[in-house]
């Protein structure tokens, strides 16, 4: 049939094997070890992989429940990162640990023992140590300041030594602006997590963002409100004058979550 899509052919280039709960080591054909010049332990990998134990019933499935959570609506599989697919695929981003012949040591990587790789990539770093470290000095200085109305000096000194005190009230800053600054900032932090999803209002006094991506909410609702109790410190430090809430959450039975800063 004219237009029809060529054949593919694909051959993996390695298989992994699990080290530890946190570690997976990547064994490479010997034929591609040269790939690996130039790589280094603390660099952020793409990993890509076949889910190779998925049923091959389940890569006829079109439509699933997101995270098999059957309180949620199903949505198609291309709007999800859902393992079920025409062409079961696995993509993880992986901090590097160490480079030996042609066996990577690779940590956060979420494939099964045993696992055809497909790909390497290099890939981003997570995080941006200054801009982490000044979010995580506005955080620490508004929940430090809270700690304080509850527990007073003297036991917040208790539990928080004064240098580690003064260190993150120093890195906090200058305020920001605005409703729109702060939940861009909030927004930084969630991209270098993979959360993803869209401004709903953007205006001085008030930011409305929904999240429909968050790979992390396989911890909630703890996860998510851990979070979002950060993420208030961040806001007070930031400017006092805002307020972090969130306002809905999907493990509640929302399609999406949703989180404000108001003044």
């Amino acid at each position: 049939m004219k237009g029809a899509a060529q054949p593919v052919t694909m051959e993996p280039i390695g298989v992994v094997r699990r080290v530890s709960e946190a570690e997976s080591a990547i064994e490479l054909d010997p034929r591609h070890a040269e790939g690996l010049a130039g790589l280094a332990a603390g660099d952020h990998l793409e990993v890509l992989y076949w889910m190779h134990e998925l049923d091959p019933a389940e890569r006829r499935r079109m439509r699933v429940h997101p995270r098999g959570d059957r309180r949620r609506p199903k949505k198609g599989v291309f709007a999800l990162r859902s393992p079920m697919r025409p062409n079961p695929i696995g993509a993880t981003v992986a901090e590097l640990v160490g480079v030996a012949g042609a066996r990577l040591t690779v940590r956060g990587l979420d494939a099964l023992d045993g696992s055809p790789v497909l790909d390497v990539k290099s890939a981003p770093a997570r995080s941006d140590a200054g801009r982490l470290i000044d979010l995580w000095g506005r955080m620490h200085s508004a929940i430090v300041g809270a700690l304080t109305s509850r527990l007073g000096e003297e036991g917040v000194a208790e539990a928080l030594r004064g240098p580690v005190r003064a260190a993150g009230r120093e890195a906090a800053g200058e305020p920001l602006a605005d409703a729109p600054a702060i939940g861009r900032a909030i927004m930084a932090v969630e991209r270098l997590w993979g959360i993803a999803g869209r401004v709903v209002h953007d205006e001085p006094d008030r930011f409305v963002r929904e999240v429909s991506h968050c790979p992390w909410s396989w911890f909630a609702p703890l996860g998510c409100e851990v979070f979002a109790w950060w993420m208030e410190g961040f806001v007070a430090g930031s400017n006092p004058a805002y307020v972090y809430s969130l306002e809905k959450l999907i493990p509640r039975g929302d399609d999406v979550c949703v989180w404000s800063v108001r003044r």
